[in-house]
């Protein structure tokens, strides 16, 4: 037990005196100063990605855990399942009753997985022989397209992105295919009206798999505006199931991938591994910086990078570290995003109608989309958006000339969405 304690002592002093492990000629920054569980499942994503070069790290962090039931639901929560988990069973890096139940959760992920991908197959050959355009995102597309295996990443549902002047045709097939819209939601409105929801999802009857139908990349166009016309002419196709199905071009996946994650707070480290695994070459930096850049969201870009270097320890080119560091909104974001990482219970969603889950949502998460694009522009858009939410327009269909009303409406609409 001596042994032990000195051991954490030395790890935390480390840590906390901001000094580098030295370990295969590599500076590995220190784990990011939160919970002991949840540094170790930190160190485990790193494992994942870095390899042999943080095991040092890795075994510091494993002598400071005290709840390993937190450590495998962190596991879990941070989809790390496919990427992380195999690594730390490898590395029996870990107690063996925290290997065995991580390694239990291998077998439902795989199955999970295969239902996915077979219900995909089943959606992309429906929407192809109705000739309606349409790009599968995110999940199992994004999966095989990084890492050429659709059960490294964990997702939980299917992403499919359809032009909007047939999402009405789209929602007519998953109809067919079985799937149904749940009460408490509201399909999409008619493609002639201004900001509808991006997206509807649907329920398989049986399987309770969701689909996620979008018809735009975010809820509010001006943060993310880019057109289905250019993501189509510049698609690429990944083979699934034996069917070659369309998906984002790997140029235009850093912008997106990070547009999602930042603004749920990094809540799924997979989401940033996904970034480390686009973001391996000076080349990538360049073209990921400029897109962002046309966007506005240079800085939300320079985040990324910070976040690749001191949670995930990725070599990130030196001038972007430094671009970052004279950026107010970066270090905004960089204190955003952690508090989603604090509190007792981190490695789980606050449940629905919790207090938690109203402050993440309505202070945290909107703060930080105001400020990934610091603009007049965006901010007058947003706040328009805020206001006046389209699931409140797709509930009560005002005439256009009461549209003024949804922000004294909103209240109501979402003490209703609530309840149900």
């Amino acid at each position: 037990m001596g042994h032990r304690a000195t051991r954490v002592c030395l790890c935390r002093e480390q840590d906390l005196l901001g000094m580098k492990t030295r370990v295969e000629g590599e500076n590995v920054a220190p784990l990011p100063d939160f919970s002991p569980e949840l540094r170790f499942v930190f160190a485990a994503a790193r494992l994942a990605v870095g390899g042999d070069a943080v095991m040092a790290q890795l075994h510091c962090a494993e002598a400071e855990v005290g709840d390993w039931e937190a450590v495998a639901r962190g596991i879990v929560h941070h989809g790390l399942v496919g990427l992380a988990a195999p690594a730390l069973l490898r590395a029996k890096a870990a107690p063996a009753a925290t290997l065995a139940a991580l390694d239990a959760e291998r077998s439902p992920h795989v199955v999970g997985v295969m239902s996915r991908l077979f219900e995909l197959v089943r959606i992309a050959r429906a929407l192809k022989a109705a000739r309606i355009r349409h790009l599968f995102i995110k999940g199992i597309a994004l999966s095989i397209q990084l890492y050429g295996d659709p059960v490294m990443r964990a997702g939980r549902d299917i992403d499919v992105l359809v032009e909007r002047s047939r999402i009405r045709d789209a929602e007519a097939i998953l109809l067919d295919l079985g799937y149904e819209l749940p009460t408490h939601c509201t399909a999409a409105a008619e493609p002639t009206e201004g900001e509808p929801p991006k997206e509807s999802g649907w329920v398989h009857g049986e399987s309770r798999i969701l689909v996620e139908l979008h018809d735009r990349l975010c809820d509010n166009h001006a943060l993310l505006p880019w057109d289905f016309e250019m993501l189509w002419t510049e698609r690429e196709t990944v083979t699934i199931g034996g069917m070659t199905v369309p998906t984002m071009a790997r140029r235009r996946l850093p912008v997106y991938l990070a547009v999602h994650g930042i603004r749920h707070g990094w809540q799924r480290l997979l989401w940033l591994i996904d970034l480390a695994a686009l973001l391996d070459r000076d080349a990538a930096w360049d073209d990921a910086l400029d897109d962002a850049a046309a966007l506005g969201l240079e800085g939300m870009m320079l985040h990324v990078g910070w976040a690749l270097h001191h949670w995930l320890a990725r070599p990130v080119p030196s001038d972007v570290l430094a671009r970052g560091r004279r950026r107010l909104e970066v270090r905004l974001l960089n204190r955003l995003v952690a508090r989603f990482h604090n509190g007792p219970r981190w490695y789980e969603m606050a449940p629905r109608g919790s207090v938690r889950r109203f402050i993440d949502g309505s202070v945290w998460s909107r703060s930080i989309t105001y400020t990934m694009k610091p603009t007049r522009a965006f901010w007058s858009s947003q706040l328009a958006f805020d206001l006046s939410s389209p699931q409140d327009r797709a509930a009560f269909a005002l005439p256009a000339r009461l549209g003024w009303m949804y922000p004294l409406i909103r209240p109501f609409g979402w003490a209703i969405r609530r309840l149900r």
